[in-house]
Formats: structure tokens, C-alpha cells, sequence
């Protein structure tokens, strides 16, 4: 019985400390991103992490990139259109200022969307996921890329 109760209480404890984060807040406006057209032809994808630093009054103060460990740094198209976007953002009004929340962009492609371009000349489309409230992903369709049009090279 008494080690039942020890048992217990430890594992309280450690679910209650382990457990503790910052509650996270919601956006009170959120401005669509978009694919920078581009990163999209060239076919730049990847994930973008930034810290977002929000004021007392859910206003974005500061976005910074966050690289990851190890890794290739981020296309810088995408890092500017990630950092631009979030600068629009409003949030409800933190526990306590400044408040840092980490939000991810990942652009990618979307190969459930209809191709864009080809002779039929089809347009480009969107998608855009907000996985509240730390995720952001921006998926595009893949281009067609007409190979009657290439040029062979010349030696």
C-alpha cells in the first residue's frame, strides 16, 4: 500500500513538472501566405522555424529564423516570405510580455492538386493548412514542364 502511494505521488510529480509549457495563445488575425511564385518554379521546398516575439498587446515585436542543428540553412525566398507573413499576424493578448512562440512554416508540394501550366496553360493552386498553433503548411501543385520547348544543348 505504502509503495503504491509512493509510486503514485512520483509519478504526479513528474507528469506535473514534465508537463508544464507555456500556454499557448491564438492568432486574432492570420494573413494567408503564399508560395513565392519564384520558390515555387524552382521548386523550393522546406520547412521554416521561426520565434516570434509578441508585445503585451498581441502585436508581432520581433520574427527571427530558427536553423536547425546540422542542417542546410533554409532557402532565403522562403525564409523572407515566412518572416513577411508573420509580421501581419495579430494574437489575443499574452499572460505576460514579451511572450516567444515557435511557429513553422513548411512549403511543399501538394500532389493531390491538379498540375499548373503544360499547353492547356492550367493555373496555379494554393493550399494553405494552419495547424493551430504552431504550424503553417503552404502546399502547391507541381508544374508541368514542357520538354517540346527545350532546347538542346549546343557542344
Amino acid at each position: 500500500m505504502k509503495k503504491s502511494i509512493v509510486t503514485s505521488l512520483f509519478f504526479l510529480v513528474t507528469t506535473i513538472s514534465v508537463g508544464q509549457t507555456q500556454p499557448a495563445i491564438c492568432p486574432k488575425h492570420i494573413e494567408t501566405p503564399e508560395y513565392p511564385p519564384l520558390a515555387r518554379q524552382t521548386r523550393m521546398l522546406g520547412e521554416i522555424a521561426l520565434s516570434v516575439t509578441i508585445d503585451a498587446d498581441g502585436r508581432v515585436e520581433s520574427v527571427k529564423v530558427l536553423l536547425p542543428d546540422g542542417k542546410q540553412k533554409p532557402y532565403q525566398f522562403l525564409q523572407n516570405a515566412a518572416i513577411e507573413n508573420m509580421q501581419r499576424w495579430t494574437f489575443t493578448k499574452p499572460p505576460f510580455a514579451p511572450y516567444t512562440e515557435v511557429i513553422v512554416y513548411d512549403y511543399g508540394d501538394d500532389p493531390s492538386l491538379p498540375p499548373s501550366g503544360g499547353p492547356k496553360n492550367l493555373p496555379v493552386l494554393t493550399r494553405v493548412l494552419v495547424d493551430l498553433p504552431d504550424r503553417v503548411s503552404i502546399l502547391t501543385n507541381i508544374p508541368i514542364i514542357n520538354t517540346d520547348e527545350s532546347k538542346p544543348h549546343s557542344r
